[in-house]
C-alpha cells in the first residue's frame, strides 16, 4: 500500500493517536533539542498538514478542540492577572494596548496603501491583523509562576484593550463595504451591556453555587458552563468568543485560587489536551504550495511582518522606559505582543468571505501567524527562564509545613489552607493525624487512615506532595510535637473547634502548650464558608510586636492568604504594629489593602463586632501570655467564641527561637538517657 493510498488519514481514531502521540513526544523532542515547545507543535503541524506530508485531514473534531485550546488560552490569560495589581496600573494598560495597536496599525496600513498599493479597506484590514495580537506565549508565563509580575499584567490587559480596538475597525471596515444593516453605536452598547451583565452576575453565581456544592468535580463543570456561556454571548453581539473567554477568566480570576484542586483541574486539561491541539491546528492550517515564487505574496508577507514586528516592539520601548522595568520585562512584553492567531485569522477569514481579502493576502496572513507565534514564544521563552532565575535566587531556605488533620468536615478546609501556604520550592506536605492510646485506638487509627487518604487525594489533585503519618500516642501535645521534631516542620497548621467548643480550656490546654513547646510558626483555623467566598479579611496585631524575621514569615502567611482569596484586607493595631506591617515590604496586592490605628483592645472588640459570616478574622498572637500583648489576646480570644462570633477565624503565632535551645537540650538529655539504657 503506497503513502498516498494510507494518507492523509480520515478516520478518526486513527487521528486520535497520530494527533496524541504527537502532543506527547514534541514536547519531549523540543526540550532535548532546547527549543520551544510550542513553537515546535505549530512547526509539527505544518509538517504534516496539507502543504508537506499531507498526514492528517482537519476534521471538525480537530477544529472543535482547537478552538477550545485558543478559548483555554485566554481564560488562563484572565485568571492569571493579578486584578489589583491590574486595577493600580489599569491606566498603562490601556495605554499600552492603545500603542500596541495604534503603532503597527499606522505603520502597516501605510505600508500596505503606499508600498504595496493595496485597496484602503484591505490595507485597514491587514492593518488591524497586525495591531492585534493573542497571547500565544502566555503559556510560558504560567509555567515560570510570573502571572503576577507588573510586567505581564499590563500586557495582559493590553492584549484585550488591542483586540478590541481591532475588532471595532474592523467592523466598520466590514459596514463600510456594503452591509448597510450595521451600527457602530449599536455595536458599542452592546459591548457594554454584555461586559456589566457578565462583570455583575457572574461573580453572583460563583458565590452561590461554591458555597452550596462541596464536590470539586462539580466545580470543574459549573466553571466549564460559564466560560462556554461568555463566549457564546460574546459571539452574539458580534465580538469574537477569545473576548468572551478573557473576560470569564478576570471575573472568575478570585473565586479559583491559583494553587486549588480546581485550578489543577483546569489547567490538567486545558495545557496537556486543549491547548497543544490548537497550536498543531494552527500549523494544520498552512499549506505552503502555491506560496513560493509569487512575488505578491512574498512582498505582503515581509513587509506585513517586518513593519508589523517593529510597530510592536516600538511600543514595548516605549512602555518599559516610561515605567522603569528591565530588560527582560521589556522581552517579556514584546514576546507577549508580538504573536498573532485567533484574532488574526478570525478577522482574515471574516474579510476573505466578504470579499475584501483575496487568497494571496489571506495566504501571508496566515504565515505571518506561525512566523510571529514562533518569535514570540523564542523571546518569551529566554526572557522568562531569566526573570525566574532571578526571582529563585531571592526565595529564602526551604520550610516544611504539617497539617494536624481531625474530622471530616474539617479536612477540606485544612487542606485548602495548607496548599495556600506551601511553597513550591519546600519539601513535602506532611499531614498528621494523632490517636491517644487507648481500648478504641484500633478504631481510631483506621479513622485516621481514612482522613489521610483523602487528605493525599486533595493534595495530589493540586499537584502538591505528601507525607501522611498515622500516629499514635498518650499525649496529644507530646505527638505533635514529636512528628514536627521527626519530620522538621518548622510550621504547623492546626483547625479549631466548632464555635461553641471554643473556650478557655482549649487555649489553656492545647494552644499555651504548644505554644511553649514548638519554636515554629503556628496557624489554627475555623472556616465557616469556602475559602474562595470570604469576601472580607480582617487582620487584628494586638500590643507591640518585635519585626524580625519571625513577624516577617508570619506576614508571608497572610500575605500567601489574601493573594489566594483577592478580597479587601484591613488591618488593626497600635502605630507601631502597623509600622512593622507595613515595614515588611509586602503589598498583599490580592486585595484593597487598608492600615488602620486603634488604640485600645475594646476598638479591636467594636470591629470584631462587625464581622459576617463571609468575612474572615486572622489574629496575630503573642506567644508569651504573661505580657500585655498576650494579655490582650486573650481578651480578644475570649471575643471570638461569643454566640453571635459566626465568622471564620485564623490565629497565626509567629515562630521563636526562645525555647529551641530548651528543647535541644531535651532532647540531648533523652538521647543520652537512652544511650546509658544501651549499655
Amino acid at each position: 500500500m503506497s503513502f498516498q493510498q494510507l494518507f492523509p488519514l480520515t478516520d478518526s481514531i486513527w487521528i486520535c493517536f497520530m494527533v496524541l502521540t504527537l502532543v506527547l513526544f514534541v514536547p519531549i523532542l523540543c526540550k532535548r533539542l532546547r527549543f520551544p515547545q510550542i513553537a515546535g507543535l505549530i512547526v509539527t503541524g505544518v509538517l504534516i498538514g496539507p502543504g508537506i506530508l499531507n498526514i492528517i485531514h482537519i476534521t471538525p473534531e480537530i477544529q472543535f478542540f482547537s478552538r477550545m485550546g485558543l478559548l483555554f488560552i485566554m481564560f488562563f490569560a484572565g485568571l492569571g492577572i493579578d486584578l489589583e495589581e491590574m486595577k493600580r496600573n489599569k491606566v498603562w494598560g490601556v495605554l499600552f494596548g492603545v500603542l500596541t495597536f495604534t503603532v503597527p496599525w499606522v505603520l502597516c496600513y501605510l505600508s500596505c496603501t503606499w508600498l504595496l498599493e493595496l485597496p484602503a479597506h484591505t490595507s485597514a484590514i491587514l492593518a488591524c491583523i497586525m495591531g492585534s495580537h493573542t497571547l500565544i506565549s502566555y503559556p510560558i508565563i504560567s509555567r515560570y509562576g510570573l502571572s503576577r509580575r507588573k510586567s505581564v499584567t499590563v500586557s495582559v490587559a493590553g492584549a484585550l484593550v488591542a483586540i478590541l480596538l481591532a475588532l471595532v475597525v474592523y467592523a466598520v471596515m466590514m459596514s463600510t463595504n456594503g452591509n448597510a444593516d450595521f451600527n457602530p453605536f449599536w455595536f458599542i452598547i452592546k459591548i457594554i451591556v454584555y461586559i456589566t451583565a457578565v462583570i455583575l452576575i457572574y461573580p453572583r453565581m460563583a458565590r452561590g453555587f461554591f458555597h452550596k456544592v462541596t464536590n470539586s468535580f462539580s466545580h470543574f463543570l459549573f466553571v466549564m458552563i460559564l466560560l462556554a456561556l461568555s463566549c457564546g454571548l460574546a459571539q452574539m453581539i458580534g465580538l469574537d468568543s477569545i473576548v468572551g473567554a478573557f473576560l470569564a477568566g478576570i471575573v472568575l480570576n478570585r473565586y479559583i485560587p491559583k494553587s486549588s484542586p480546581l485550578m489543577n483541574r483546569l489547567d490538567f486539561v486545558g495545557n496537556t489536551l486543549f491547548v497543544p491541539l490548537f497550536l498543531l491546528g494552527t500549523g494544520l492550517m498552512i499549506d505552503l504550495n502555491g506560496m513560493t515564487g509569487n512575488w505578491l505574496f512574498l512582498s505582503v508577507f515581509t513587509t506585513l511582518f517586518i513593519i508589523g514586528t517593529i510597530g510592536k516592539w516600538f511600543a514595548a520601548l516605549a512602555t518599559q522606559k516610561a515605567n522603569g522595568f528591565t530588560r527582560n520585562d521589556r522581552r517579556v512584553i514584546f514576546g507577549l505582543s508580538a504573536s498573532h492567531a485567533a484574532g488574526a485569522l478570525a478577522i482574515a477569514m471574516g474579510a476573505y468571505d466578504g470579499g475584501l481579502m483575496d487568497n494571496t493576502t489571506l495566504s501571508a496572513t496566515v504565515l505571518i501567524v506561525l512566523f510571529s507565534c514562533i518569535l514570540s514564544n523564542i523571546i518569551t521563552e529566554k526572557a522568562a527562564d531569566v526573570l525566574h532565575q532571578d526571582e529563585l535566587s531571592d526565595t529564602g531556605s526551604e520550610s516544611r509545613l504539617m497539617v494536624m488533620l481531625t474530622g471530616s468536615n474539617t479536612l477540606q478546609a485544612l487542606m485548602d489552607t495548607a496548599i495556600t501556604l506551601y511553597d513550591k520550592n519546600s519539601p513535602e506536605l506532611v499531614g498528621l493525624y494523632v490517636t491517644i492510646n487507648g481500648e478504641h485506638a484500633p478504631k481510631y487509627m483506621q479513622d485516621g487512615k481514612g482522613r489521610l487518604e483523602e487528605a493525599s487525594r486533595i493534595a495530589a489533585s493540586a499537584d502538591v506532595p505528601f507525607i501522611a503519618h498515622n500516629r499514635l500516642g498518650n499525649n496529644i501535645i507530646d505527638s505533635i510535637l514529636h512528628a514536627s521534631n521527626e519530620f522538621c516542620a518548622d510550621r504547623i497548621l492546626m483547625g479549631l473547634p466548632l464555635r461553641h467548643n471554643i473556650n478557655l480550656p482549649y487555649l489553656d490546654n492545647i494552644i499555651s502548650p504548644l505554644n511553649d513547646g514548638f519554636h515554629g510558626q503556628i496557624v489554627l483555623q475555623r472556616f465557616v464558608t469556602p475559602i474562595n467566598t470570604i469576601r472580607r479579611i480582617v487582620v487584628l496585631v494586638p500590643g507591640p510586636v518585635i519585626q524580625d524575621e519571625a513577624f516577617e514569615k508570619c506576614m508571608e502567611s497572610i500575605y500567601r492568604i489574601t493573594m489566594a482569596i483577592g478580597c479587601a484586607t484591613e488591618f488593626y493595631g497600635k502605630d507601631q504594629p502597623i509600622s512593622a506591617v507595613r515595614g515588611t515590604g509586602l503589598n498583599f496586592s490580592s486585595g484593597r489593602v487598608t492600615y488602620n490605628e486603634v488604640s485600645e483592645t475594646a476598638d479591636m472588640h467594636w470591629v470584631i463586632s462587625g464581622l459576617k459570616e463571609d468575612h474572615l478574622l486572622m489574629i496575630v498572637g503573642p506567644r508569651d501570655s504573661e505580657t500585655h500583648a498576650g494579655r490582650s489576646f486573650r481578651h480578644l480570644y475570649e471575643r471570638i467564641h461569643m454566640p453571635e462570633s459566626d465568622f471564620s477565624t485564623m490565629l497565626l503565632f509567629p515562630e521563636t527561637k526562645n525555647v529551641k535551645g530548651k528543647e535541644e537540650a531535651t532532647l540531648r538529655t533523652e538521647r543520652d538517657f537512652l544511650k546509658m539504657l544501651r549499655m
